[in-house]
């Protein structure tokens, strides 16, 4: 066998191994109500939620939520008690935190400015407690956690 020919029998070989392995890959989900999540964002402090000082809410790949995280989705809500709808969620779980926009002006795409009221959703404990998307959450929180 020349080099030549054996340089396209290993190039063969690495595309049928290639091959063999997105064959083994899970298939896309096709059920889109698995793909979204609606949160529901109950703030319980002293400030008045309204279009000036919104509800924010983050969604992270990781239970670890913290200002060098990276969310990835992000909305908001103008009404307490308001829902959020995320779609087109890719991961087969997420992890929710909220913050209210006590000062008035924060725009989102950043962490919360430093002393706003934050929540995470969580078990008892306080540790972060995952979602399924398809599922629907509910967080509430107060002003007795702050940034």
């Amino acid at each position: 066998m020349s080099t030549h020919t054996r340089t396209h029998a290993r190039f063969a070989l690495a595309l049928v191994a290639c091959a063999a392995l997105l064959s083994l890959a899970a298939p896309p989900r096709l059920d889109a109500a698995a793909e979204s999540l609606k949160v529901t964002v109950k703030y319980t402090g002293k400030g008045q939620v309204d279009k000036d000082h919104r509800l924010w809410i983050w969604l992270f790949d990781s239970p670890d939520i913290g200002p060098n995280s990276s969310p990835i989705a992000e909305g908001s809500v103008d009404a307490n008690g308001g829902v959020a709808t995320f779609e087109g969620l890719a991961t087969g779980q997420v992890w929710i935190a909220a913050a209210y926009d006590e000062r008035g002006g924060f725009g989102g795409n950043a962490p919360p400015p430093p002393g706003a009221p934050i929540g995470i959703y969580g078990t008892e404990t306080g540790a972060p407690a995952p979602v399924k998307p398809g599922e629907d959450a509910m967080l509430s929180f107060d002003d007795s956690i702050r940034m």
